[in-house]
């Protein structure tokens, strides 16, 4: 999605009015990978639209942390402490360079005051991202490391399979990366970077997946990689 899809994805339906008080005072931020926009208890200024990039929502202590969600291009971040008036409940975190729109609470709230659709925009959204959670959690409790890790490499292994195929005849032999650190990779599975390492080896020894160099792989058997990723 481009940014000026994302933009249109949040005014599509609004008012010029309401558009207008929206805008009037937004702001548009920048963010190198790996900056934080703000932290687990800070207090909310407002509402953000994600244009570009990918922001990664995150909670844990004791050098843990767990993925609650991500924030890509057309996604808002911040609703909760919007509405209920308290404070961020995790962190935001770049995590490739992005670029957002920052909607301050006083524009948002005279735009929702002018269109009143606005607020059942942002309820709509933040209702979805629960069923994600739900989601999420039922995956992390119920499934194994490795199970986990054989659907993420699936999704990475056909998404770029798939922008293979648009700029050619065929995908075959493509080789994926995992997006992320291993860091990175435990946070979004529920645990951390050395059971990450050893799920990976653990597929590599299975014969599903092998590693050709600079931290990149290709699936040698997508069938051991499916049979794992049904048991979620």
């Amino acid at each position: 999605m481009s940014a000026r899809d994302a933009r249109n994805q949040l005014l599509d339906g609004l008012s010029p009015s309401a558009k207008d008080a929206l805008l009037q005072h937004s702001i548009e931020r920048r963010f190198p990978a790996g900056e934080i926009l703000w932290s687990a208890g800070d207090r909310s200024q407002g509402i953000t639209l994600v244009l570009e990039g990918r922001i990664r929502i995150v909670r844990g202590s004791g050098g843990r942390q767990l993925v609650i969600h991500s924030g890509e291009p057309g996604a808002t971040l911040g609703e909760v402490p919007f509405f209920t008036g308290g404070r961020y409940p995790a962190t935001a975190i770049a995590a490739e360079p992005t670029r957002c729109l920052f909607l301050p609470e006083a524009a948002v709230r005279r735009a929702i005051a002018v269109d009143p659709a606005l607020a059942f925009f942002f309820l709509k959204r933040l209702s979805h991202r629960i069923e994600n959670l739900v989601e999420r959690v039922d995956r992390l409790t119920v499934s194994s490391v490795q199970t986990r890790l054989a659907h993420f490499i699936l999704q990475r292994y056909k998404a770029t399979t798939t922008s293979l195929r648009a700029r050619s005849k065929s995908g075959k032999g493509a080789v994926f990366s995992l997006g992320m650190t291993q860091t990175a990779l435990g946070e979004e599975l529920g645990t951390v970077r050395e059971v990450v390492v050893r799920a990976l080896r653990g597929l590599r020894q299975s014969g599903a997946i092998e590693s050709v160099g600079d931290g990149k792989y290709r699936v040698v058997n997508a069938s051991i990689l499916q049979t794992l990723a049904q048991e979620l």
